[in-house]
């Protein structure tokens, strides 16, 4: 299809939507709004999309660049029980081969590729023997964190997930209690002092406590997430070692496909449509405006985009709790990144033969830390990078012979007067359309790019006289892109003392009765697994408003889904 073909089809699609009625609109196709929108269809309802950007995907989108292929957010994702299952069900499982993806952790003194927590274990103690008895109980600790991830998120138990799954959260958390350890008050208080630990304890403090003081104390508390608490940072151990995947041909290949699929089946999407006002009456939104002009209706709204713009601008705070608003607007976001996209003149095997796995953290001194002081035009010498090259494994993510790379780091939209744009980056104050781009922007992402680059001469050497394409990404370009506020990379702080709601289960309720939130700033962790959940709790609720009213029935459940390894999820 031709650019003016695709423009006419828009136009064309955009006037009969207008013109139509749809059960419901799903505002974002990121994976919250496509899990709730195949949802939805499946239960026979109209529905109609609305999407910010040009594509679907959201944070997990991706571009490609001359022929290189780059994720732009996430780099690949965690089922955790969750997303397969959700695809099986919806009968999407053919749409990609799901492969692992790996990781390998390199710093001062240690080489290691994460194939388990016990091979990372004995890296680390080797690495730092005056700190092996203690590595020792911290990796038990992991080891133990491991298997309740096990235990609580199998797909029979994860509320939601499956129809005849419960729905509370209370009963879930039960089951980190095994019937043994209920009869042994000994491995009954451990696991007791295991959770407060896990909830309430900040890593960085947990690290301090429990190791002697070294360079590799200093890494595992000054890097991560920012005041995250100790069951996330335990947490990722297991995932990184046992749960993360990544679909060949690239995850926005997976996405369009998906997109195409509901469409067969019925559902529309408009892209390029950001939602910026409702028409409410009777205290339900009876439609959404955008700002092209455009009116839709529908008698259920599931929105995924950022919260606190649903809050400000679209319901309106005076219609919330005044003490639910200030926890809100007094919630801390997660951290920011900026990714440097590399098109490299390496043949995958060369560039394999450094990396060896899909991802790699890299600490290249133990002067490594997350935080940034937005004032420190030099803020990023201290970052610790990841990169990621899944053509290592899949060759059609770049032009035969050559590789496409990407490096990450933790960075703030704040730095620099959001990275000398002057914006706030914040959607529930900030108009639709950003003003352009300044040159300073450009120049500052470019000066960023040669600091990260510099540093990953460290990990591959010759990397810099190989790159024939670089592009990078800043927070600024985050909130352009998703309208992620700060351009946040997993929703609120992952940190469960800061999260402004009461459970950590999908908030989904507002003011509005059928206006029905979900994505993962509705909750924690923000992860993708746990926003596609979120994307069928609010549909579930939109559906069970349609079918009081139509009497609806369900579609029956889609095939299993085939994972590498031998690995099947049933719906």
């Amino acid at each position: 299809m031709t650019e003016p073909e695709a423009r006419a089809r828009s136009r064309r699609d955009a006037r009969e939507a207008a013109e139509g009625r749809f059960d419901a609109i799903v505002v974002g196709a990121g994976i919250a709004g496509l899990v709730a929108a195949s949802e939805l269809c499946q239960r026979g309802h109209r529905v109609l999309v609305l999407e910010h950007d040009h594509q679907p995907g959201g944070l997990m989108g991706g571009i490609r660049r001359r022929g290189f292929y780059f994720d732009v957010g996430c780099q690949s994702f965690e089922d955790m029980g969750i997303v397969f299952p959700l695809l099986a069900q919806y009968g999407l499982a053919d749409l990609a081969r799901f492969r692992r993806a790996r990781y390998r952790l390199v710093m001062p003194g240690v080489d290691v590729d994460v194939t388990s927590l016990g091979a990372v274990r004995e890296a680390l103690q080797r690495g730092f023997p005056e700190s092996a008895v203690p590595l020792g109980r911290v990796f038990d600790f992991h080891e133990r964190t491991s298997a309740l991830v096990e235990r609580l998120f199998d797909p029979s138990r994860v509320p939601y997930v499956r129809d005849g799954n419960g729905k509370s959260v209370t009963r879930w958390a039960l089951g980190a209690f095994e019937r043994e350890e209920v009869r042994s008050p000994a491995a009954l208080l451990r696991r007791l002092r295991d959770l407060r630990t896990l909830l309430l304890d900040d890593a960085a403090a947990w690290y301090g406590r429990e190791l002697p003081p070294s360079g590799l104390r200093d890494l595992l508390s000054r890097c991560g997430y920012t005041r995250m608490n100790v069951f996330v940072a335990s947490a990722f151990w297991h995932l990184w070692a046992n749960d993360y995947w990544y679909p060949e041909g690239g995850l926005q290949a997976f996405f369009e496909r998906w997109v195409a699929r509901l469409e067969e089946r019925g559902a529309r999407f408009l892209f390029r449509r950001t939602v910026t006002a409702l028409d409410v009456s009777g205290g339900r939104a009876v439609a959404v405006r955008t700002a092209k002009g455009e009116r839709f209706a529908a008698e259920e709204v599931v929105y995924t985009g950022d919260y606190r713009h649903a809050v400000h601008r679209l319901i309106g705070s005076e219609r919330f709790p005044a003490g639910a608003v200030a926890r809100l607007d007094e919630a801390r976001h997660s951290d920011a990144l900026v990714s440097v996209y590399l098109g490299l003149d390496l043949a995958p095997e060369a560039l394999r033969e450094r990396l060896r796995t899909a991802h790699v953290f890299y600490f290249p001194s133990f002067d490594c830390r997350t935080e940034v002081d937005p004032a420190d035009p030099a803020a990023h010498q201290n970052a610790f990078l990841e990169v990621t090259a899944h053509g290592l494994a899949d060759p059609s993510l770049a032009p035969e012979g050559r590789s496409a790379l990407v490096v990450q780091a933790f960075t703030r939209h704040d730095w620099q007067d959001g990275w000398r744009t002057g914006l706030g980056g914040d959607p529930a104050s900030e108009p639709a359309r950003p003003p352009p781009r300044p040159a300073a922007y450009r120049a500052l992402k470019r000066r960023v790019a040669g600091e990260l680059l510099e540093k990953l001469e460290g990990l591959v050497p010759g990397v810099t006289a190989r790159v024939v394409h670089l592009d990078v990404g800043a927070p600024p370009s985050t909130v352009r892109f998703t309208r992620n506020a700060f351009g946040g990379s997993c929703g609120f702080e992952l940190n469960l003392r800061s999260f402004p709601f009461t459970s950590p289960l999908a908030h989904v309720e507002t003011p509005l009765a059928n206006f029905h939130a979900a994505g993962h700033f509705t909750v924690w962790p923000g992860a993708v697994p746990t926003a596609a959940l979120s994307g069928k709790i609010a549909a579930l609720r939109a559906h069970e408003r349609l079918a009081r009213r139509r009497g609806r029935a369900r579609a029956a459940p889609g095939p299993d889904i085939h994972l590498e390894g031998g690995i099947t999820c049933r719906p």
